[in-house]
């Protein structure tokens, strides 16, 4: 009878140091992938904020190029109007208006020096 005790506490060990050895390396895998985890949530933090930087950045230079095409339409609706301006009130004279003159005057001729003998 002893030997069969014997038996049966060697495997009871057996299976107690079976059972905390997986109970063990379920705690250091669970540890290791919580560090993993938190390794892999800091990147993602760290990506969503440079994709708000990057989302801020276009932002600020779509509403830059709002406003330029704005100025834009406004300088073509002013120009717009001014061609018809002109071509009303060039068919009401019947005439084109002169041309406007330069702010450069015409230059002189030179003069040459004869030579006296």
């Amino acid at each position: 009878m002893d030997e069969a005790r014997t038996t049966r506490q060697l495997n009871l060990y057996r299976n107690l140091g079976l059972a905390m050895t997986f109970l063990a390396f379920m705690g250091w895998g669970t540890a290791y992938f919580a560090h993993a985890s938190a390794t892999f949530q800091q990147q993602l933090r760290e990506e969503v904020t440079q994709l708000k930087a990057a989302q801020d950045q276009l932002t600020a230079e779509r509403d830059q190029a709002k406003a330029q095409l704005a100025a834009a339409q406004l300088e073509v609706a002013g120009l717009t109007k001014r061609i018809e301006e002109r071509q009303e009130k060039a068919s009401v004279t019947g005439s084109v208006s002169p041309p406007t003159p330069t702010s450069k005057a015409p230059r002189a001729p030179a003069k040459t020096k004869g030579k006296g003998r």
